[in-house]
């Protein structure tokens, strides 16, 4: 356990019983007022989730380190007709970051981490010291390190080693004992295959943990994401197999209310140390950046909003924003990426962000520009789409077969043909059989990712197959 740990748990439980009672009564404390605010916001995330074709999105918001608010909309899983709620389970995305940026102030503060360490004293992918961690929890190590801001998950990643090292513990594990345990975040998940991998943490974490994981996962919403014109499409699941500082976290709002609240009440750091996460990195060259020490860090004429978002780019995304000087926090979670996709790093552009900041903060004029971000967003949404043309079965026949991958981890993706379609799987866990459209002849699409399945034939030999993601070109062996 981190040092420390042991020192507020007495305090967390008494949290937790805090937490649970206000959930009861929050409606009978509202005022008027709050209620009129309420009423709004519930109307503008409607209406919003709607023109995106959200499925489901779930939401709460803390006031005065109170549970004011909490509700569900739409679906969880869309076909079954199964409702968002407040407990359903979702993946944060790249708000896990929040954690680890907590984690690493933790360190900071107990005097076990110097933000002007190198990070390749952790890792050997850094060749040199001019990295520093500083750098890579403020999002600005690419290029000359320190200058400009530029959001990298990749590289923030790296901090899970930094933390692995100073606590002698995998990230999970100090997730579990550090957040989820103390607080009574009994909703959570450490990250989608911790049953799986049950073997691997049954000593650590315990039986009981496992059961009670597995038993949540049954409340995992159902992945989406929106396609072309509105066109609701059902993905698969992000990837399963670990959690970093950069994401992997899967929560529901009820759970992360208690988080929110814990933060507020110095639980876990000191108020100067948060307000030290909670400052904008300043370059090398003066300038104000965005971003803070793993939050973003938005000036809302003169309201200082902290706050992060989280998005796997398809399937999943959340929005965490607080304005401490109010006092109020709201996290939202969805099961599509367009709750957070629009805008960026640019709250105000993003409708949820603006609905929120309108109401509880100043964002004046921010309604126009947000739809406006929202408007062209869909519009790119729908360039972005490609219209599927006829192939005869007999030229699909000769696509059928398994490919190896070797720069994907060795990944084989089945071919098959199913009425006349074709079709690609993984060979991994719980992998989707996802059709592949035809474009042309020989080049294929999915709805849910923007890769391209390319065939080609040589006279006499088995069809190969490349993928294209981003302009990188993946070529495979064919294996049967």
């Amino acid at each position: 356990m981190i040092k420390g740990v042991k020192a507020f748990t007495t305090n967390a439980i008494g949290l937790v019983l805090l937490v649970n009672a206000h959930v009861a009564l929050a409606q009978a404390f509202t005022s008027s007022g709050e209620k009129k605010h309420l009423e709004q916001f519930e109307k503008d995330i409607e209406a919003a989730r709607e023109s995106l074709k959200i499925p489901g999105i779930s939401a709460v918001i803390i006031k005065d380190q109170k549970v004011l608010w909490t509700k569900g909309f739409g679906f969880a899983d869309l076909e079954n007709r199964v409702p968002a709620t407040p407990d359903t389970l979702y993946s944060i995305a790249s708000v896990t970051k929040t954690f680890a940026s907590t984690l690493i102030m933790q360190l900071v503060e107990q005097g076990k981490l110097d933000l002007d360490e190198p990070i390749s004293h952790y890792s050997s992918d850094f060749k040199d010291d001019s990295v520093k961690i500083r750098h890579l929890i403020t999002h600005t190590s690419n290029g000359t390190p320190g200058e400009k801001f530029g959001y990298d998950g990749g590289r923030y990643d790296y901090l899970t080693k930094v933390i692995e090292k100073k606590t002698g513990k995998p990230f999970a594990e100090v997730v579990v004992k550090t957040f989820l345990n103390p607080l009574g975040m009994s909703e959570s998940v450490p990250y989608h295959n911790v049953v799986e991998d049950s073997d691997k943490w049954r000593a650590s974490l315990g039986q009981d943990h496992l059961d009670r994981y597995r038993k949540n996962l049954e409340k995992f919403a159902q992945p989406y994401t929106y396609y072309g014109a509105g066109e609701i499409v059902h993905d698969s699941y992000p990837p399963r197999d670990a959690i970093g500082a950069a994401a992997g976290l899967l929560s529901t709002v009820r759970d992360l209310a208690k988080y929110d609240i814990a933060i507020d009440r110095h639980i876990f750091v000191k108020k100067e140390t948060q307000e030290k996460a909670w400052t904008n990195f300043v370059s090398n060259s003066g300038q104000r950046l965005p971003y803070g020490l793993g939050w973003f860090v938005t000036d809302d004429e003169g309201l200082k909003v902290i706050w992060h978002y989280g998005d796997w780019g398809s399937g999943f995304s959340a929005m965490y924003i607080k304005i401490p000087a109010k006092s109020v926090s709201v996290i939202m979670l969805a099961n599509s990426e367009a709750l957070a996709d629009i805008g960026g790093w640019k709250l105000m552009d993003n409708v949820f962000g603006c609905s929120f900041l309108s109401i509880w903060g100043h964002a004046n004029g921010c309604e126009q520009t947000s739809e406006a971000a929202l408007a062209k967003w869909k519009e790119q949404r729908r360039a972005l789409a490609h219209d599927a043309v006829h192939v005869d079965t007999k030229v699909l026949e000769l696509y059928v077969g398994k490919y190896q991958f070797d720069a994907l981890q060795n990944r084989i993706f089945t071919i098959t043909l199913e009425g006349g379609k074709l079709f690609v799987q993984q060979n991994v866990a719980h992998s989707m059989n996802i059709e592949l459209l035809p474009e042309s002849q020989s080049k294929f699409f999915v709805k849910a990712r923007p890769y391209e399945f390319i065939f080609t034939k040589t006279a006499g030999q088995a069809a190969q197959l490349d993928i294209t993601q981003d302009g990188r070109v993946f070529h495979s062996k064919r294996i049967e």
